[in-house]
């Protein structure tokens, strides 16, 4: 089991960010003062890099940020949706959607969820020279016999992790998500130094938690109103005894802060991406009964 604590992307490390603030081709307008907006109308505003809803029809000569009287934040810029961890939000652009972070720290880890692409390609380069890249393809056919083989149906993942980038401090990060046809969307980039917990033991579980309405009329007919459904894993993982400060600092550090689990290293396992999260820790207790190991018993959520 390893997360992925998030480095805070600013605006200074984008060196190159995946599509314009506003915008325009996805339809983002920039609030401008003294202009009179119907109720429900959408603006952003590049100094926050938020999109805005007007609760009620006016012009006005304060900002959004400033005036939630007359103002909504409903979340992150498109540029900014695969920055911002606090919400299920994504970036959407024609492909390639290529986006280039110079982190100015080390990382080692690097986790991308919510992908709607063909591939995923990452660089990172030091003073021009490129020191590691690596290209995931997310095309997955899981076939169980030559049945399926030939007439499977073609599926894409929609997560890709890597923990063995070089942790140079002055790397630079270049992602380009491709798709032949159609949009690319990027839901979440996760970088950081990953910590290892430890392993994954036997008997992991993955649910999701329902928040669709089923009921039925008098007559006894279902009327379904499809909501998320949010997953959420339960693990139990060994650790060594001397691990257990690390993992009480990150109890702290990790306190209603977003971050990418994951249980397994191995990609290739059909179990990786059931227990690969971005989420939260709604339980994380260590059981001390061992003289040498701990078991950690976690319970992580989706965002």
């Amino acid at each position: 089991m390893r997360v992925i604590p998030p480095l805070t992307v600013t605006p200074a490390m984008l060196t190159t960010p995946a599509v314009g603030e506003p915008d325009v081709a996805g339809g983002e307008v920039a609030w401008v003062s003294g202009t009179t907006y119907a109720k429900d109308f959408k603006v952003i505003r590049t100094a926050t890099h938020r999109v805005y809803q007007r609760l009620v029809a006016g012009a006005g000569t304060t900002a959004p940020e400033s005036d939630t009287a007359n103002w909504l934040d409903i979340g992150p810029t498109n540029r900014w949706a695969m920055f911002d961890l606090d919400r299920n939000t994504g970036t959407t652009t024609a492909s390639p959607l290529t986006v280039v972070v110079t982190p100015g720290s080390r990382v080692d880890s690097l986790g991308l969820v919510g992908l709607i692409a063909d591939t995923v390609t990452v660089k990172v380069t030091v003073g021009g020279v490129e020191r590691r890249s690596y290209t995931v393809n997310l095309l997955d056919r899981m076939t169980t016999g030559w049945y399926g083989y030939f007439f499977g149906p073609f599926r894409y993942r929609n997560e890709a992790a890597l923990f063995d980038l070089p942790p140079y401090t002055n790397a630079v990060i270049t992602i380009t998500l491709t798709r032949a046809t159609g949009p690319v969307t990027c839901g979440g980039v996760v970088m950081g130094k990953s910590v290892y917990l430890g392993i994954t033991l036997h008997s992991p579980e993955r649910e999701g938690l329902n928040f669709s309405k089923i009921e039925r009329d008098s007559f006894g007919t279902a009327i379904l109103q499809k909501k998320r459904s949010v997953p959420r894993v339960t693990a139990q993982v060994l650790c060594k005894k001397s691990a257990v400060p690390t993992i009480l600092a990150l109890i702290d550090d990790l306190n209603a802060v977003p971050a990418l689990w994951s249980g397994l290293d191995d990609q290739a396992s059909g179990y990786f991406p059931a227990l690969l999260i971005l989420g939260v820790y709604k339980k994380l207790s260590i059981s001390m009964d061992h003289p040498n190991d701990a078991i950690i018993n976690l319970e992580l959520e989706e965002v």
